[in-house]
């Protein structure tokens, strides 16, 4: 009985604790995070009696929780889903009402523009109709400005949910490694509080609202929490430490965020949240806000182009090229920082164009009472006592109060949508004539009304070589280039000069052509390559034609009156004349006679340039007494006639320069006196060739005069040294007899050999307008500087040609004792110090022995200023100088080519009138005949370029080429327009176009029927077939007087504007509504999108709820039940102990 009273009351123990967990449940019904709990009974230990167990009862063992980690995980995912989605279309429907609003969205304001332009085509004089469209106009702009607002402004918005629900889910982070912490003093979660694991299953559940969650758990319960897709990063809960989550906008880029754990588990970057509020609001502003921002940025930019491009290329109501209707101008934000003061900011751009993107610091000095911020190049500017603050980019209007410690930063916001501004503030402004029209001929058959409209200065593709790298300051090596230009010249430059340097034996010529194929500089025997080129490279027009009608002509008769030149040119330049000599007195014995004797007056040191003479008399003066200089002789005058006492001549040594004045034999004993010498000395002058009056490094001179007899038997000496700028200073200066001298300095002329070989044709070369005969080399075999002399001199330009042949060795490539020896013009040389032929002492034993043979050889040595050795003619003209070295063997003691050294030519011309030495080309001339003359080969190119030209290079071997260009001071629209430009159909299958103005053919095309024609951006459309006499003149709408707009009434280019509208000029062949539009219906798809996914997932969501409550929820009905079933159990155990007390109580009773 006892045993039945122990079961009875474990019985009563374990259903008593049954009825209190099931209470505890009913009490938790609507307990947030509640997980229904369970009683866990566990029967006794049987004991065995006789051959079995009898029970001992039952005991309460646990309260265990109902959860399912498997359910709950999907609980987490699908909240994270549906909140992610739930944001996401929140915000995609808020931005579906701005873009479709017909008070904020672009579709009316765009319609009401391009219908004021087709208003105004009608009427485009009005000004009524210019002022509508012109506020139109303002009112779009206003438009785009407002909707970039409202963009921006949304923006803002989803960040601030964004960074809400951010400090939501560290909130919640933080919670968690508090309970965190509280489970760690329990071994095992199965003896953890059911409260606190609950406490944590809802905080894990709040949190999954916020980010996507991967957790693990440890065997105590402690969870560990991840935000990205594993476990084993992105960790913003471990153990009792959590890290915060941190999304902002990237400071490279604010259309991306950046995403970073930062806290006590370290400093972590992620690459995005894949779930949850964050993740949908994150979408949002990255994806769906970002590309509708952008493609509002694009319609702006397209249509900012689009209209600018109309607007540019048409006359405003005052005849002038239209200014851009738009302009994209940038925002500034102002960032105040901590400045305390109420300030207030005014930025403008100075020129939007050229804006470079930068932020400026602005910050307030206290000491000057002055904002100041760094300029473009670094430099710092103050603002002025009005707080104007201008930069080189910006203007900067600071009022209002200011204070120590104040600073701001201006952020620039470039975005076109929020920055687009009408540009234009009258409606006379707007470009609605064309800037070409078109007056077809009465007597056409074909074409009655053609329309012309312009679309801007084509630009040809660059060649092998872009025209600014000529502008680096070097020249750069080039070979051929046929099909393909060697370069462009874009249009509008006003001169362009080429400067060619053929390698040795290169053929190579540079040949520029308009892209109608009109050959303008170059050699016509490449005709048939370049006619090619013309068919074949897509730089030229289609159907264009070569033609050589205007090869290398220049002015009047040349193609658009261009002044070309092709050859080599040196521009006179101002000589100035010194007059270094007062007078000197010679102090000549009594009786002496000069007669046949002579003065000479030596400059020392002297320089090929440096020339004495005596001032030239305007005309032979017959005054008694009088000197006259004329023509190489000095008169004297007797009262009635005059005659001639002396005659001069001049000679250079190499060091000084030599003035001769010869008397005559017939003069008598007595009549050259010191008086007379005097009286000639002052009127010696002196030149350097140049320009002495601005000079920066003063000339130092000496002048030694002798006066001598016939017989040598006197000779008087008198020296005078002389600076040029006291010269110059004391007014010491010829006045009144102007002198110019032009030059030109060749390089060594190259070798050619061949008794009677003609070098150069008769004709190929002109020297100051004469034409030059054949070039032939003379019976020495070898071509030399004397032969080119004669045939330079041969044309008697008045040009003087001197000659000179100077080889110089460097002394570093000697070889005193090769045993090479040495040979000049096939004198052998004798080492003076070794008396052999094959050694040598020393440079200078090599010098001496050189000159030892002189008077054989016709050549001398010397050294210069760096020790160098130079070989010169003995006369030191230009002779050839053949070097060689021992018969048999390689080289020869100096170290360089054994071959015959040609000299070098110097053309001048001194003038009164800046005559310039100029030689140019002939129609069969080639630059290959000036390389042979040592010269390079000018191209140069002068007038109104206002057309892209190519240039290409044919012939074989290799150049240096350099080039430069100086732009034209007019525009090149301008210029075009100024042109009245002829399209005339000369037959069946071609047509040609001629400039009226300066009657030149500008192209010979192909015709095949096209209805669209064009020529340098202007468009013609026909409204037929062209037939054989047809003509029409296009013009710039400016044949008024004086050239003045007189097209008002003309309304082809507003007709444009009208067109743009149903004009494709977005991707996907899109007109500018069409892709407003668009993108409005993409947004609109996320947005439906994203409302269908939150539904979807909302049910999904309330199956994963169903599916946990199944498992953790308290049912009511389930608890009746229970509690049914326990308290039936309860008082059965109760009646178990009541049998097992009577039972006792009998036996007691027995006796």
């Amino acid at each position: 009985m006892a045993d039945l009273l122990q079961i009875g009351a474990s019985g009563i123990s374990v259903y008593q604790r049954a009825l209190a967990t099931v209470s505890n449940n009913i009490a938790n019904l609507s307990t947030d995070g509640y997980s229904r709990q369970t009683t866990d009974i566990k029967q006794n230990q049987p004991i065995e009696v006789g051959s079995g167990y009898i029970g001992t009862g039952a005991y309460f063992d646990s309260v265990s929780r109902q959860y399912d980690g498997f359910l709950e995980a999907s609980l987490q995912q699908a909240t994270a889903d549906l909140e992610s989605e739930g944001a996401a279309a929140e915000y995609a429907s808020r931005l579906l009402d701005i873009l479709g609003d017909e008070k904020i969205g672009l579709t009316t304001a765009l319609n009401q523009f391009f219908s004021a332009a087709k208003t105004l085509s009608t009427e485009p004089a009005s000004s009524a109709l210019r002022g509508s469209m012109l506020r139109d106009g303002e009112a779009l702009a206003t438009r785009f400005q407002s909707l970039a607002g409202q963009l921006s402004d949304l923006g803002e918005q989803s960040l601030s949910a964004l960074e809400a629900s951010v400090r939501s889910a560290n909130a919640l982070s933080t919670q968690l490694a508090e309970v965190n912490r509280q489970l760690q003093k329990q071994s095992s979660a199965l003896v953890q509080p059911p409260e606190l694991l609950d406490r944590r299953d809802q905080l894990l559940r709040d949190l999954s609202e916020y980010v996507q969650i991967r957790t693990s758990f440890d065997k105590r319960g402690l969870v560990t929490v991840s935000v990205s897709e594993s476990t084993s990063k992105g960790k913003i809960v471990a153990g009792v430490q959590s890290s915060g989550l941190y999304v902002s906008p990237s400071s490279a880029d604010q259309n991306q965020l950046e995403y970073r754990l930062q806290g006590r588990l370290g400093t972590e970057t992620l690459t995005g949240i894949p779930s949850g509020k964050v993740s949908g609001y994150a979408d949002f502003y990255e994806k769906t806000l970002v590309t509708v921002a952008s493609r509002l940025n694009e319609l702006a930019r397209v249509l900012v182009t689009e209209v600018n491009d109309i607007q540019t290329t048409g006359l405003n109501g005052e005849g002038e090229q239209g200014e851009a209707f738009f302009s994209i101008e940038p925002i500034f934000d102002v960032e105040r920082d901590a400045s305390a003061s109420d300030f207030q900011v005014d930025v403008s751009v100075v020129d939007p164009e050229s804006y470079q993107i930068r932020s400026v610091s602005v910050t307030y000095d206290d000491n000057r009472d002055r904002w100041y911020a760094d300029d473009v190049d670094g430099s710092v500017v103050f603002a002025n006592q009005n707080g104007l603050l201008a930069l080189d980019d910006i203007s900067i209007q600071i009022t209002g109060e200011s204070t120590l410690g104040d600073r701001f930063e201006l952020v620039p916001d470039v975005s076109a949508a929020r920055g687009i501004r009408l540009s234009i503030t009258d409606g006379l402004g707007i470009a609605t004539s064309s800037m070409f029209r078109i007056t077809p001929n009465a007597k056409n058959n074909g074409i009655f009304d053609p329309v012309a409209s312009f679309s801007g200065i084509p630009k040809t593709d660059i060649g092998s070589v872009e025209f600014e790298e000529f502008g680096l300051g070097r020249p750069i090596e080039v070979g051929p280039s046929v099909i393909n230009p060697l370069t462009v010249i874009s249009a509008g430059q006003g001169e362009v000069e080429f400067n060619l340097n053929l390698n040795q034996g290169s053929g190579n010529v540079l040949q520029i052509m308009t892209t109608d194929g009109q050959h303008l500089i170059g050699s016509a025997a490449d005709a048939r390559v370049l006619e090619q080129a013309v068919k074949q490279s897509t730089r030229f027009s289609a159907g264009s034609n070569y033609s050589s009608e205007y090869l290398n002509t220049s002015g009047n008769d040349a193609y658009k009156n261009l002044d070309i030149f092709y050859g080599v040119s040196s521009e006179a330049a101002s000589i100035t004349q010194l007059l270094p000599l007062n007078s000197l007195f010679f102090e000549a014995p009594v009786g002496t006679n000069f007669a046949g004797g002579g003065l000479d007056f030596t400059l020392e040191p002297a320089t090929t340039n440096d020339r004495l003479s005596l001032l030239s008399s305007r005309y032979i003066d017959t005054s008694i007494g009088t000197l006259s200089v004329s023509g190489g002789a000095i008169y004297i005058g007797d009262g009635t006639s005059s005659s001639v006492i002396a005659s001069m001549s001049d000679f250079y040594d190499g060091n000084s320069q030599t003035l001769r004045i010869q008397f005559a034999e017939n003069l008598a004993s007595d009549f050259v006196t010191d008086e007379l010498a005097g009286r000639i000395s002052s009127l010696v002058t002196y030149s350097s060739g140049e320009d002495l009056t601005g000079i920066n490094n003063p000339l130092k001179k000496r002048i030694n005069g002798e006066l001598f007899t016939s017989d040598f038997s006197v000779n008087l000496v008198e020296s005078r040294d002389f600076i040029s700028s006291e010269l110059v200073a004391a007014g010491q200066i010829v006045k009144g007899q102007d002198q110019f001298v032009a030059k030109v300095t060749t390089r060594n002329v190259a070798y050619a050999s061949g008794v009677g070989r003609v070098l150069i044709d008769a004709g190929d070369i002109r020297l100051n307008g004469v034409d030059l005969g054949e070039l032939v080399v003379s019976d020495s075999g070898v071509l030399s500087t004397a032969d080119v002399k004669e045939w330079l001199d041969d044309a008697k330009t008045g040009v003087a040609v001197s000659e000179s042949n100077v080889v110089e060795i460097p002394s570093d490539l000697v070889q005193l004792n090769s045993g090479y020896g040495l040979t000049l013009n096939g004198v052998s040389v004798v080492s003076l110090a070794t008396n052999t032929r094959s050694s040598f002492g020393s440079i200078d034993d090599l010098v001496s022995s050189i000159n030892a043979v002189t008077d054989q050889s016709g050549v001398f040595a010397s050294r210069n200023q760096l020790g160098d050795l130079q070989l010169q003619n003995l006369d030191l003209g230009g002779a050839n100088i053949v070097l060689g070295g021992t018969a048999g063997l390689p080289g020869n003691v100096l170290g360089i080519g054994s071959k015959t050294y040609i000299g070098s030519l110097e053309l001048e011309l001194t003038s009164s009138t800046s005559e310039s030495v100029v030689l140019e080309l002939g129609a069969d001339g080639k630059p290959a005949d000036l390389n042979l003359l040592g010269l390079n080969t000018q191209i140069r190119m002068s007038g109104d370029i206002d057309e892209d030209l190519v240039v290409f290079l044919t012939g074989d071997g290799q150049s240096s080429l350099e080039a430069e260009a100086l732009t034209s001071d007019d525009d090149v629209i301008d210029q075009l327009r100024g042109r009245q430009l002829e399209f005339y159909f000369d037959s069946e299958n071609s047509y040609q176009i001629r400039d009226l103005v300066s009657n030149s053919v500008l192209a010979n095309r192909t015709y095949q029927g096209e209805l669209l024609l064009d020529y340098q951006g202007i468009d013609i459309n026909l409204d037929n077939r062209a037939v054989i006499g047809d003509r029409f003149v296009v013009d710039g709408n400016n044949l008024g007087p004086n050239g003045s707009f007189d097209g008002q009434g003309n309304n082809s280019n507003i007709l444009r504007f009208v067109d743009l509208e149903s004009k494709s000029v977005l991707p996907g062949g899109q007109t500018i509504s069409e892709g407003y539009l668009k993108f409005v219906g993409d947004v609109g798809n996320v947005a439906t999108q994203s409302e269908i996914a939150r539904d979807a997932l909302t049910i999904v969501q309330q199956q994963a709820v169903e599916a946990k409550d199944r498992v953790s929820g308290v049912s009511l009905d389930k608890e009746a039940a229970d509690l049914i079933r326990f308290q039936q159990a309860y008082q059965a155990s109760a009646q178990v102990m009541q049998v097992a007390t009577k039972l006792f109580d009998t036996v007691l009773q027995v006796r």
